[in-house]
């Protein structure tokens, strides 16, 4: 069976068929809550009998956990985006981030499970340890942008860069919990890096008369979401 085109080429391991099941199970989460991603909704949300989930995933077990393979693939392009020797410094933290929020921009199914992977998962407790592993090795990414920021004197006179890091992590969150809660009224592009790009003024110039600070993201209304 041919595959999907996704932004992951050839890592991409699934049929179109099973792709369609996933991202109509990625929407019932994002639009309903995790807890309502059971073999009736995602059935009828992706316009296929419940039985013929069963011909793609070992039931709702089998589905969460190639959900979470999704989950685990973006976050691996995550820290791709942050690595790297080009461009250095603060620039490449913010050209990393920019990165990561065009390849989000495109994928608004998958918005809840990769912004908010801990809810969605916790009933399992191996795929929270792998939520662990993931955020961990993103946290790593960050703190490799801003020590390399501190070699290279983009960082300013005794800034700390694991502060720097956890600060600018934290918002990158922030952005993806915004964006996941409202993906049509939050722009990753616009929104998004108009909140990092003010952070990382604010770092570049630590004189407040100098930079407004930023705003964080506006949550948006949940209405009629279970979570």
């Amino acid at each position: 069976m041919s595959k999907e085109e996704t932004i992951f080429g050839d890592d991409w391991p699934y049929s179109k068929a099973k792709s369609s099941l996933l991202r109509s199970a990625a929407i019932v989460i994002r639009e309903q809550g995790p807890r309502s991603a059971t073999l009736k909704n995602v059935s009828a949300r992706a316009g296929v009998t419940e039985p013929a989930i069963f011909r793609h995933f070992d039931g709702v077990d089998g589905m969460f956990e190639s959900l979470h393979a999704v989950a685990s693939l973006f976050y691996a392009r995550f820290e791709a985006c942050l690595a790297g020797d080009e461009p250095t410094g603060m620039d490449r933290l913010e050209a990393g981030v920019g990165r990561i929020f065009d390849a989000l921009a495109d994928n608004a199914d998958f918005a809840y499970i990769v912004a908010k992977p801990d809810p969605v998962f916790r009933q399992y407790p191996k795929l929270k340890e792998k939520n662990a592993a993931m955020r961990a090795a993103l946290a790593a990414a960050f703190a490799g942008c801003a020590k390399a920021a501190k070699a290279d004197g983009s960082l300013p006179p005794g800034a700390d860069p694991a502060a720097l890091a956890a600060a600018a992590l934290g918002l990158f969150y922030q952005v993806l919990d915004a964006w996941a809660d409202d993906v049509e009224g939050y722009g990753l592009g616009k929104d998004g890096m108009k909140a990092f790009r003010s952070f990382l003024a604010i770092v570049r110039n630590p004189d407040p008369a100098a930079s407004p600070a930023p705003k964080a993201p506006a949550k948006a209304k949940a209405a009629g979401k279970k979570r």
